[in-house]
């Protein structure tokens, strides 16, 4: 079923990158993204039924890409 769902995502966001739709293509594509993510996180690995400090773990794993993606997207936005 987890699959099914994924495979629809998969669908839906390829038939989205064919729609002109302006800027709403890249939030689209990006909320769908998110949502096959948090299918494989929870889902595949376990994360939703895992002990606290994996989870802890998991979630320190997602602020420091937070903060990486941060300090390169300030950088480029400093640039003249």
């Amino acid at each position: 079923m987890i699959w099914a769902a994924l495979m629809a995502l998969l669908l839906v966001s390829l038939v989205g990158a064919y729609i002109p739709m302006g800027r709403i293509t890249t939030a689209s594509g990006i909320v769908i993204a998110i949502a096959k993510s948090m299918l494989v996180v929870l889902l595949f690995m376990e994360l939703a039924f895992a002990k606290p400090l994996i989870r802890l773990a998991a979630i320190a794993g997602l602020v420091f890409l937070s903060a990486m993606f941060a300090l390169t997207l300030s950088d480029i936005l400093a640039r003249p």
